[in-house]
């Protein structure tokens, strides 16, 4: 039974006006130019209005993004969701299985209680192999669709 949802931020729940640019850089380029991250990145709020209504499931963010970004945009995130994780901040890589065993440690759930979200195919393999559920994002639609699959 799924009882955590763990999203990865960027290109699922943000992502930058500019499709030749990653969600850091595109903060780091709101910084260098003195504008809000605003300007540069979208959060997918159709997404995150969608983790809202799953009430009885707790929400978390387990991101490569920095710290400081994710600190920023936080406000905006909280609710739905609980915490952010940051790869960079545990210094421990998204591909590699020990990353999602020790988050799922620090939420003291079981891994297979918990359903990852990332739209890269070597993180979502590397979750399943901590034991984890997954579904690697292409859009809010096929998300949604197989996510109501699950529950």
């Amino acid at each position: 039974m799924i009882t955590t949802l763990l999203f990865d931020f960027s290109w699922v729940l943000a992502f930058p006006q500019s499709k030749n640019t990653g969600t850091n850089a595109a903060y780091k380029q709101a910084k260098i130019n003195h504008h809000p991250w605003q300007e540069y990145l979208e959060l997918n709020n159709e997404l995150i209005n969608f983790v809202k209504k799953q009430d009885s499931l707790s929400s978390y963010i387990f991101s490569a993004s920095s710290k400081k970004m994710l600190t920023e945009i936080r406000t905006h995130l909280i609710p739905p969701f609980i915490e952010t994780f940051s790869s960079k901040e545990l210094g421990i890589y998204k591909y590699q299985p020990e990353s999602y065993k020790r988050i799922a440690k620090i939420l003291d759930t079981a891994p297979e209680q918990i359903l990852f979200i990332d739209d890269k195919d070597s993180n979502v393999q590397a979750a399943s192999e901590a034991g984890m559920q997954t579904i690697q994002f292409i859009n809010n639609q096929d998300f949604i669709k197989k996510f109501s699959s699950l529950i």
